[in-house]
């Protein structure tokens, strides 16, 4: 396994993200995506970028799609990767994938869309140039 290939992120599912029906809710997978972002950013050590207090700016979910494709079980443990799709003017998109540890099952394919917002008026706004050029590092 390559570095690039290693998971950035790991969770243990726990039961209350089991549904009726006994595996992970698809509700949760949101959850984990987000997750999986916000510890991709973390790694990358640009986290402060994305903190409203530091950045001056906030970021926005514009949009969350999932393709699910394995069930995730009480007690698995999700491995997650995630990318860098597109930075565009005002929002960026990131790419997650979603594997089961124990058999390396691709569970789910998922993108967010994130848009950079005005704090005054939670209007889009330009990502800051320091934070595209920390983003295209690495």
């Amino acid at each position: 396994m390559s570095v690039d290939d290693r998971p950035l992120a790991s969770f243990r599912v726990s039961m209350r993200d089991i549904d009726i029906y006994g595996h992970v809710h698809n509700s949760v997978y949101l959850d984990y995506c987000e997750d999986a972002v916000v510890e991709f950013l973390r790694h990358r050590q640009i986290l402060s970028h994305f903190r409203h207090t530091s950045s001056g700016v906030a970021y926005h979910v514009k949009k969350a799609e999932i393709t699910f494709h394995s069930p995730i079980d009480v007690d698995d443990v999700v491995e997650a990767k995630v990318s860098i799709e597109k930075i565009g003017r005002s929002s960026l998109s990131f790419a997650i994938e979603l594997f089961r540890q124990r058999d390396g099952a691709h569970c789910a394919s998922a993108g967010l869309v994130w848009v950079c917002v005005s704090l005054s008026d939670s209007r889009p706004t330009p990502i800051p140039d320091a934070t595209k050029t920390a983003l295209s590092l690495g």
